[in-house]
């Protein structure tokens, strides 16, 4: 497996784990999937550096935003890898799993990803949701 397959192939595994750890609702592992300087800008706000995503996310799982979800990924696409510098888009969609089932949100990921010591991360991720859901949690 050559260089460039390997980074393609450890970037879908990170965005793997960053999907799992949102419904794990494992908030140390969802702030691990950045930078130690990332920033993760949502509609519900914005969080600069691991510790403060870390916060966020417990926050958002405390106040039942994240309840009852399955949050899917839909496809990846990995514009470009540039030494250790990447920069992602991909698609999503959010499926109310506890109550009436049924897609409940979608949007947009654009990432830009930063390798360190051998590991893909998250060092921006914004995400959008589509205009045409008013999400409630």
């Amino acid at each position: 497996m050559n260089d460039q397959t390997l980074d393609r192939l450890l970037i879908r595994e990170r965005m793997d784990a960053y999907i799992m750890s949102i419904d794990s609702h494992d908030n140390v592992a969802f702030a691990a999937n950045f930078t130690d300087d990332g920033v993760y800008e949502s509609p519900f706000g914005t969080a600069k550096g691991r510790a403060a995503i870390e916060v966020v996310i417990g926050q958002w799982h405390a106040g039942g935003i994240t309840a009852g979800k399955r949050h899917m990924s839909g496809p990846l696409v990995i514009h470009s890898i540039d030494g250790d510098t990447a920069r992602t888009s991909a698609s999503y969609y959010i499926i109310d799993a506890a109550n009436t089932p049924g897609i409940v949100a979608s949007g947009e990921y654009t990432d830009v990803l930063r390798k360190v010591n051998g590991q893909w991360l998250l060092a921006e991720r914004k995400q959008m949701i589509d205009p045409s859901f008013k999400f409630n949690s």
